[in-house]
């Protein structure tokens, strides 16, 4: 049997490329540079399926050994994040911090903002963004920064719940799962975020996306209504809504009436007009249907299914007239 490629798939199943996974040769036998090379790539690929309590241990045995220090600091501090032990993952940006150059100092801060804010140490996160604000050029992150700090001086003043900046760190996570289709994870940690942040439109909206992969029908559509209850112009929920009923509870009329409700609030909503008219001919109403279809193309001139679905309706539409009353 003949080896992998270096860019073929590993045959251990591991999802790494041969290159990057059992290609490493055995480092008892290479030079320390090597072997150090090898040593951080197995952390790596444990950070990278999540196993960090595994990978903090690797980064550990190789930390005497690395020249630069600064970027092993960084992954056991965000190793430490993704175990959610904020304490442990602040003390080791600072580290990192200490041990890098001043190029990396903005993004090291800003990690450590963050570690700090979720771990509830709101005056040292203010500190650390607030360091990490000086170091910035970037007028769109400036930006961004300020109105974390904003935040931050609220919580501060005790007219937010210092809980916020931990939810809003997990709202993107859950992001970051769903865009991974680890919609499980993503449904846990959304879940979790209610209690904390329970007038938040946008954690109900995404569990309710995250009920729907997961195919518990019911509770998406109760997530999508409770988005809508708090934000009565969250667009998206309306068009999800719609979606679900139009798909799985084949409720033609009430997913025109979510459709209707998404394009109010957001008239160039090219998804909403195009199953608009999907509803419409489900209903019967085959020269509605057309109508939405072509606003869907003045919206997007190049969308090739409402185009096919204007040509298709009109074949039909010939074959097969709508009678008249006399």
């Amino acid at each position: 049997m003949s080896l992998p490629a270096r860019n073929d798939p590993c045959p251990c199943g591991s999802g790494l490329k041969y290159k990057k996974c059992c290609m490493i040769p055995n480092t008892a036998h290479q030079p320390a540079s090597d072997g150090l090379s090898a040593g951080k790539a197995l952390a790596y690929k444990q950070m990278s399926e999540e196993n960090w309590l595994q990978a903090i241990a690797m980064f550990r045995e190789i930390l005497e050994s690395a020249p630069d220090q600064y970027d092993i600091y960084e992954a056991i501090a965000a190793s430490y994040d993704g175990l959610e032990d904020y304490m442990a993952a602040a003390e080791y940006y600072e580290k990192a911090i200490a041990s890098s150059p001043q190029s990396k100092h903005a993004d090291l801060y800003y990690y450590l903002g963050l570690s700090r804010a979720c771990a509830q140490r709101v005056e040292k996160a203010i500190e650390a963004f607030q360091k990490c604000l000086e170091l910035q050029h970037d007028l769109e992150k400036k930006a961004h920064l300020a109105r974390v700090l904003e935040e931050l001086e609220q919580i501060r003043s005790s007219k937010k719940d210092p809980r916020l900046i931990y939810a809003g760190v997990q709202l993107h996570r859950a992001f970051a799962d769903m865009e991974a289709d680890r919609f499980q994870a993503a449904a846990t940690r959304l879940e979790r975020l209610i209690s904390i942040d329970p007038e938040n439109s946008a954690i109900f909206y995404n569990l309710g996306v995250v009920y729907s992969f997961l195919k518990r029908i019911e509770d998406a559509m109760a997530n999508f209504q409770r988005a809508v209850e708090i934000n009565p112009d969250y667009a998206e929920a309306w068009y999800n809504m719609g979606q679900v009923l139009l798909f799985k509870k084949k409720d033609f009329s009430q997913a025109l009436n979510c459709f209707d409700r998404a394009i109010a609030i957001r008239p160039d909503y090219i998804g909403a007009h195009h199953q608009r008219g999907v509803a419409c001919e489900l209903i019967g109403n085959r020269e509605k249907a057309i109508a939405c279809w072509e606003r869907t193309l003045e919206l997007d001139p190049e969308n090739s299914l409402a185009k096919d679905n204007v040509a298709r309706l009109r074949r039909v539409a010939q074959q097969n007239p709508v009678p008249r009353d006399n």
